[in-house]
């Protein structure tokens, strides 16, 4: 994980995980380190940022007006502050026209240090001071809540807050730019992640997940609109803004000539936070906050590339209704899924979108492939995306253990709205399960990496487009199915079946249920087995004793027997067996001048039985419907009434790679059964021989 990230970044980075040193001294669990650190980094990333425009910006105006910048001269001190206002990066009067940060606030040690720290960070302009939690009011979003974080430690025995913050002064970023201080923000969330699992899918997505990602954004580019233009990137959950902004530096070092504008919107505080101070120094970024799902902010906007790494498994019942009454296209009604998982929420919001030739590389868990039944929510977005919309032009399996915080297989989704003419109507499944390389030390459940030997083969794999070792070109077609709905005339092996409705009736009938008999004269129930029941508990009684029978049977005096296996429907009517039916045997309360009864209804019929069968799928009406009376015709013996067909999608990547298994010769097995009998009666032996010998003794 550190080969991308040179010396000199290491060594920072190295430098700010010692910081955590202190927090653990103070008796700080490892797993809210980062809550301490966050505010501490955005801090230092925006000083360094500031230091470099205010460097910039004199260097400009001795460059212009071909004389030195004095700091001493009200009038070049008024221009600069001017100029820092008009760019709108965050300003600090100090810092900005002095040189006056952390590190000179540090300079003296003792006194109430939290109140120094608190009136210089009262300094920064109103959206920083929000964004790094200072000076906010009860009930507000705290977002970094460098206040609250720098007090608890203030209050701590020993007061690490003055030693923390004096190591994070002396932490000098000024020297990287904004590419550098995002290889370094990574570095330092991947190490958040191996600490705390909790927490570990919203904070960081792993850099080689990112790198195959943009690296796929920079091919689709590359074969649609090239390297010419702008180019506007979005992150719907973009967390601290690393896949986003990485996508970015991966785009302009692809295209030097394509101007670059990102754009993203989060939820979580303190990500969010990181994302807009970072973004402050990326030319045209733009970060909100805020639910995606229920406040778009960007509703109107439309993106040439978007990458994301929405949230597995989060339950939205709590804003089902307002996404329902959602009237902005987003979603549909039939395309909702089930409230305990709103990743397909997250895709069909990510198709809306996408510009008229707009493209993007999104991951997902595998619930969003197969979760769902034909004709329901999760099914009909699939279908939607595949078929109607024909915009996922490839899905690629990642390897296992991936992430830090699950061990669950997971996907990226590759969208292009405007699909080659070659490719539309087809679907690329990739198979990069086993494109990886171990980790030496595991971090939390991610053991592995997508190395760039494995990145460039799976990229080849894509621009291929083609069946391959660990490709298949599909047709949509074979990624939808027909779900058969019939209604089955059930008979048994021999063919035999009861044909037709009966009505059973008698003077005298005797019903056994098992070993239970009841006695039925002209149709009503002899109510002397319930005692004291009344009539309606009586009637609950016996229904009940008919639902959980084994066997029932039915003596009509004078008359036929029938029996009933229940289990198997195996019907008998006198000695003669019948094959399969239903004998149906209930009661009901009626009325009679007053007089309540237990009137018993019985009926022979025929067993039917609903069931469902998956057959393929095919585009053209009559093609379709031939598929499917072929194979009922085929695999369906029993007579059938259509009772309907739903279209369903999903994607199975263990039908179109299946594992390979060594399968061993009967003989084999054979083999080493009579092996481990032979051992067996050995040890018998020993121990018989043993015995033996312990009572000799």
């Amino acid at each position: 994980m550190t080969q991308k990230i040179g010396a000199g970044l290491l060594s920072c980075a190295d430098k700010i995980w010692e910081t955590a040193d202190t927090l653990r001294g103070a008796g700080i669990k490892a797993s809210d380190w980062p809550a301490y650190m966050m505010p501490f980094f955005a801090l230092m990333m925006l000083e360094s940022r500031l230091r470099r425009f205010r460097q910039s910006r004199i260097e400009e105006y001795e460059k212009e007006t071909e004389s030195d910048f004095k700091v001493e001269d009200a009038e070049h001190l008024n221009w600069l502050e001017y100029s820092a206002k008009a760019a709108n990066k965050g300003f600090h009067k100090e810092l900005l026209l002095h040189g006056k940060g952390l590190a000179e606030t540090c300079l003296v040690p003792g006194g109430n240090f939290l109140n120094r720290l608190l009136v210089h960070l009262e300094q920064y302009d109103p959206d920083t001071k929000r964004l790094l939690g200072i000076g906010y009011a009860y009930g507000q979003a705290k977002f970094l809540d460098m206040q609250g974080k720098a007090s608890d430690l203030f209050s701590r025995d020993n007061c690490p807050l003055f030693p923390f913050a004096k190591k994070w002064a002396s932490i000098d970023l000024t020297a990287f730019d904004n590419s550098e201080i995002t290889t370094i923000e990574e570095h330092i969330k991947r190490k958040w992640a191996d600490i705390s699992a909790e927490t570990a899918g919203e904070q960081y997505t792993p850099t080689d997940v990112i790198d195959l990602a943009s690296a796929l954004i920079v091919e689709l580019r590359r074969e649609g609109k090239g390297g010419a233009g702008i180019a506007d990137v979005y992150d719907m959950a973009s967390g601290g803004g690393n896949f986003l902004f990485a996508t970015e530096d991966a785009l302009r070092e692809a295209f030097p000539e394509l101007s670059v504008r990102t754009f993203g919107q989060e939820l979580n505080d303190a990500l969010y936070a990181l994302a807009a101070i970072e973004a402050r120094f990326r030319e045209g970024a733009r970060i909100e906050w805020g639910n995606t799902l229920t406040n778009d902010l960007f509703l109107l906007d439309k993106f040439d590339a978007i990458v994301a790494n929405p949230p597995y498994g989060v339950d939205w019942k709590d804003f089902k209704k307002h996404l329902e009454m959602d009237a902005s296209g987003r979603f549909d009604a039939k395309r909702m899924p089930p409230t305990s998982d709103g990743q397909l929420l997250f895709l069909q919001h990510a198709a809306f979108h996408l510009s008229e030739t707009g493209v993007a590389t999104i991951v997902h868990s595998g619930s969003t492939l197969f979760s769902g039944d034909a004709g329901g929510g999760e099914s009909e977005t699939r279908r939607w995306l595949i078929q109607e919309q024909d915009i996922v032009e490839a899905i690629v399996q990642l390897p296992k253990n991936e992430f830090f915080n699950t061990g669950i297989h997971t996907y990226l989704w590759v969208l292009n709205r405007a699909k080659p003419a070659n490719r539309k109507g087809f679907v690329l499944l990739i198979n990069a399960e086993t494109c990886f390389t171990k980790l030496k030390k595991n971090l939390n459940q991610k053991n592995c990496e997508i190395d760039e030997a494995s990145r460039v083969r799976i990229v080849q794999a894509f621009r291929d487009f083609a069946d391959g070792p660990i490709s298949r070109k599909l047709p949509v077609d074979a990624l939808l199915y027909n779900k058969v709905e019939l209604e089955l005339w059930r008979h048994d092996e021999a063919g035999r079946a009861i044909a037709k409705q009966d009505k059973i009736e008698g003077e005298k009938i005797v019903v056994r249920f098992d070993e239970a008999a009841y006695c039925v004269d002209a149709g009503i129930l002899d109510l002397a087995p319930f005692g004291d029941q009344t009539v309606k508990e009586a009637v609950a009684l016996f229904n009940n004793a008919a639902r959980h029978a084994e066997q029932t049977s039915v003596e009509v005096t004078g008359g036929q027997t029938y029996r009933r296996d229940n289990e198997t429907g195996a019907m008998v009517i006198g000695s003669a067996e019948k094959g399969l039916g239903v004998l149906s045997v209930k009661a009901k309360v009626a009325k009679a001048k007053g007089v309540e009864r237990a009137k018993v209804d019985i009926v022979l019929d025929q067993l039917l039985e609903k069931d469902n069968e998956t057959v393929a799928y095919a585009s053209d009406d009559n093609a379709n419907n031939r598929l499917i009376r072929e194979f009922l015709a085929r695999w369906v013996h029993e007579p059938w009434c259509l009772h309907g067909a739903k279209m369903g999608c999903e994607i199975n990547f263990n039908r179109v790679f299946p594992k390979q298994s060594d399968i061993r010769t009967s003989k084999e097995i054979l083999e080493q059964i009579a092996a481990v009998e032979e051992e067996m009666a050995r040890l018998e032996a020993e121990i018989v021989d043993d015995f033996q010998q312990a009572a000799s003794e």
